[in-house]
């Protein structure tokens, strides 16, 4: 069986005042592309399939792009086989997955899924899929612990620290026990398509999270005997534990100015009788973000266009020392919000204000240590030609174990 694991799409989301559609849409569109030109069986998609501010209407329309450009797939007996994450909110996933039951039973007799259609889990299950040869492979499921996805009563525990304690023994135990059930077939290949943290996995920040809300797992809770670990949650693409087979892909796009690096894409595998597993990476070009600072408006505004030539559709932070001589201050901006239609924030530089303070009003302090850099020397190098080297630099010295 071939399949195509990806995660973290976010669909529906927003930027401050952009939509992130024009961006997601684009890159789904490649997903299903990707299905069609590796002849994938299956697409596992590990979480956070939509925005956690995304009404009934916007999921209703993304999941009509998704079953329109997902058509071919599905025409040739391709399959889409999700779980939920944390931003994907149980009233509404569950109002959407009950229209998508009621089309067709997502438990088929026999408990192999039905083939050309989209299947998403809320809560824990054990399903097989065929592969157009008509080979099984198993799929643990989990979505993101919640406490009501693992029948954990909101009454069982008094803090937080005795809800996440209760959630994670509910979840490995939930694991232990699943290879002795009757269900289960051990003479199966079985992947774990999981949307967990898990200790030891390299992140910049929590996306839209507080990390003290995060439940972490060990790697060996996951009982890694699987043939393939597809998790997602964590938007850094990244193998754990030294092992090519516990993957996060990371996100299908940049999402915010958090996440700087270039590396986005899917991850194909094939899971094949005994054969080793082999994962193999598929980019997808992220949208360009840019951090611009302008010192001197009246000579650098002029060679903007040419300086950024993606800057009708590049997601801007745009920060400007104040203009001198008769420039206007607003015709200023009123010229750079022309130049970059989708700019995110545009914040004056204050002469008066000391370097430290100004530094906080750039730097995100929820930020880990390696984004705050990342993110500085991504502002002080806009527009250098040596750039894209230096950061790679950087990223040796940041990387776990790249500091003295």
């Amino acid at each position: 069986m071939r399949i195509i694991h990806t995660a973290d799409w976010h669909l529906c989301d927003t930027l401050g005042r952009n939509d992130r559609t024009p961006d997601l849409q684009p890159r789904v569109a490649r997903v299903a592309e990707l299905c069609v030109e590796h002849r994938a069986d299956l697409l596992v998609i590990a979480g956070d399939v939509f925005s956690e501010q995304a009404s009934v209407e916007d999921m209703t329309r993304a999941l009509r792009h998704v079953r329109d450009v997902f058509r071919p797939f599905f025409a040739a007996g391709g399959t889409i086989l999700a779980v939920t994450g944390n931003h994907d909110r149980n009233n509404r996933i569950d109002m959407v997955k009950a229209g998508m039951d009621l089309a067709m039973p997502a438990a088929p007799p026999g408990g192999v899924l039905f083939a050309g259609r989209m299947y998403l889990a809320n809560t824990v299950s054990l399903v097989k899929v065929a592969d157009r040869d008509g080979d099984l492979v198993q799929f643990v499921l989990l979505p993101y612990p919640f406490p009501s996805r693992y029948n954990v009563p909101a009454d069982s525990f008094q803090s937080k620290e005795e809800e996440t304690r209760q959630v994670r023994s509910a979840v490995t135990d939930w694991l232990q026990r699943k290879p002795t059930e009757a269900a289960f077939d051990v003479t199966l290949p079985t992947v774990l398509v999981a949307h967990l943290h898990v200790r030891g996995s390299e992140m910049n920040t929590a996306y839209k999270m507080r990390d003290a809300d995060d439940i972490l797992f060990d790697f060996g809770e996951l009982h890694p005997e699987w043939r393939y670990v597809a998790l997602g949650h964590i938007h850094k693409p990244q193998a754990l534990s030294g092992s090519e087979t516990v993957r996060y892909p990371g996100s299908l796009d940049r999402l915010d100015f958090g996440e700087t690096h270039s590396d986005h894409g899917i991850v194909l595998f094939d899971v094949r009788g005994a054969d080793p597993v082999r994962p193999v990476r598929l980019p997808i070009p992220p949208t360009p973000f840019h951090t611009i600072t302008i010192l001197d408006p009246d000579t650098e505004l002029p060679k903007l266009a040419e300086r950024y030539p993606d800057h009708a559709t590049a997601l801007v932070r745009l920060i400007l020392a104040p203009p001198t001589g008769n420039t206007d201050r607003d015709d200023v901006a009123r010229q750079l919000k022309k130049l970059f239609p989708r700019w995110h924030s545009l914040d004056w530089a204050d002469p008066q204000r000391s370097e430290a303070e100004s530094s906080r009003s750039k730097f995100d302090p929820r930020a880990g240590f390696e984004a705050t850099v990342r993110d500085y020397l991504t502002e002080q190098l806009a527009g250098d030609p040596d750039a894209p080297a230096v950061l790679a630099l950087a990223d040796t010295f940041l990387a776990p174990g790249g500091r003295p």
